[in-house]
């Protein structure tokens, strides 16, 4: 035969604890009424105070609870490495300089073909075809009977003048060959060019190292000779 279950029986729960819980809770209810009817007038005082001692121990816990600041980090400061310039040998090195030939001071045409002899005097100008220590143009006079003809320089011509230009310019030359002869002792050497076709004789007037033609050349009444006669008329 099947054996019978066993039951087992629940004990009952004790109504005792449980109403003395419900009466200690009224009793809490009613001495809580009591205190808040007696001090009524009280109430909203009490209220006032005990919020305000919470929200200002809320905000002390609250600041106790807040992390400390971290510091701002300081900026990095980059450090610039500089380093030595080092002479570079691979740049290419300047070229020396090239001596460079300039032209020489043109100088007159002259091979001298006899000793130079001072010479002085008072010039006058010429009147005619001779004369005695005279001026004909600015490149031609007489000294002593004899014809001398400047052999480094062309001057513009007097007579037959090719314009007026030429003339005045021819002019100018003649006074001006006048003051320099005049104006102390020159000395005169034969050139290589000899003679004119009128028996005037090519020579140089030299004073203090320096032509006398040159001088001319200088101020702009004559022009070193090329070996023809220049154009003055432009």
């Amino acid at each position: 035969m099947a054996k019978a279950k066993r039951r087992t029986r629940r004990k009952p729960q004790s109504k005792a604890g449980n109403s003395m819980w419900l009466w200690g809770t009224v009793g809490l209810a009613a001495v809580a009424g009591i205190f808040a009817y007696e001090h009524r007038r009280e109430m909203p005082a009490l209220l006032a105070n005990a919020g305000a001692t919470g929200a200002r121990h809320v905000s002390q816990v609250t600041e106790a609870v807040q992390p400390a600041p971290t510091p701002a980090a300081k900026p990095k400061v980059k450090m610039a490495v500089v380093v030595p310039e080092r002479p570079n040998s691979t740049m290419p090195v300047p070229p020396a300089a090239i001596p460079v030939s300039l032209p020489a001071e043109r100088t007159a045409p002259v091979l001298a073909t006899a000793p130079a002899r001072e010479s002085s005097g008072r010039f006058g100008l010429c009147g005619g075809s001779t004369g005695v220590n005279c001026v004909v143009d600015g490149s031609t006079f007489w000294q002593n009977g004899v014809k001398i003809r400047l052999a480094d320089i062309d001057v513009p011509d007097i007579a037959p003048s090719h314009c007026a230009g030429e003339q005045q310019k021819g002019a100018a030359a003649k006074l001006r060959l006048q003051a320099l002869l005049n104006d102390g002792t020159f000395a005169l050497s034969g050139s290589a060019r000899g003679e004119d076709q009128n028996g005037g004789k090519f020579r140089i007037a030299m004073r203090a190292g320096r032509s006398i033609g040159d001088q001319l050349v200088s101020e702009g009444l004559a022009r070193h000779w090329t070996g023809r006669a220049a154009a003055w008329c432009s």
